[in-house]
């Protein structure tokens, strides 16, 4: 398997630093401190540009969220996004009657 290098070359991770300060909230807990990106179609797929800000969402990564704790693109992982993986908090926050 070939290496891939279009992840951490300079151009991608400086962009990944402006998404980042522009979105903090993670996609997938709901949390702020997101630390790093998920790509909604994964870049295993191969099917996208990794670097396609479209394909961009933030998420919490091997930090973990400083709030609930959860690894949460890793929790992920390689799947494609799904409505009900998003926003899965730890808590029930609905009151509903």
């Amino acid at each position: 398997m070939a290496k891939r290098t279009d992840l951490t070359e300079y151009g991608y991770r400086k962009a990944r630093a402006r998404f980042l300060a522009d979105n903090d909230v993670c996609h997938i807990c709901g949390h702020a401190a997101a630390d790093t990106v998920d790509h909604v179609v994964p870049v295993s797929q191969r099917t996208v540009d990794p670097s396609d800000q479209d394909n961009w969402l933030p998420a919490h990564g091997v930090n973990g969220c400083p709030t609930c704790g959860r690894k949460c693109n890793g929790e992920k992982g390689d799947r494609a996004m799904s409505p009900a993986s998003t926003f899965r908090t730890s808590r029930d926050w609905y009151a509903g009657p």
